[in-house]
């Protein structure tokens, strides 16, 4: 069996293979998806219109989406949006200053949410983390909290 990765919706991203993305299938209420050349990309909250072109220049140097992600949290501020980017092979996010939410069904498979999810135990994304979910496993690390540097001039 083979797993795949998914954008479901704008709060939702599943890794696993095909039974687990019928399960984890986003309410109809909830907003679609875009598909940005070859991968699928959801933004939630507030965010920095520049997004869409940090993606595609990603995608013109061929980065892998996890790369991608990081690249946004480098050239945008990181504060009140979330970012979930998928391949169709590997699950990337960036959580805001919210955090987000993660279960695991069963072993290697993977649903996380913007919003805290119904109908199982799921444990938190701290904010200001990103992540990447592939069939190895996941991957996890943490941006640091900004803190205004005393020394710097802002004259």
């Amino acid at each position: 069996m083979t797993w795949t990765a998914a954008v479901a919706c704008a709060e939702r991203g599943i890794l696993g293979p095909p039974q687990l993305h019928l399960d984890w299938a986003c309410p109809h209420d909830c907003d679609p998806p875009l598909r940005l050349g070859p991968w699928t990309v959801a933004v939630s909250g507030t965010i920095d219109a520049s997004w869409r072109l940090v993606l595609e220049k990603a995608q013109q140097e061929r980065l892998p989406v996890g790369s991608a992600v990081v690249r946004i949290a480098n050239e945008i501020d990181v504060g009140g949006f979330s970012v979930l980017l998928s391949d169709g092979e590997d699950l990337a996010l960036l959580t805001g200053d919210q955090g987000g939410h993660l279960a695991e069904p069963a072993a290697w498979e993977y649903v996380v949410s913007t919003l805290p999810l119904q109908g199982t135990s799921s444990r938190p994304i701290p904010p200001r983390t990103i992540g990447v979910l592939s069939p190895c496993g996941p991957t996890w690390w943490r941006l640091d909290t900004p803190h205004p540097n005393p020394k710097e001039n802002l004259a």
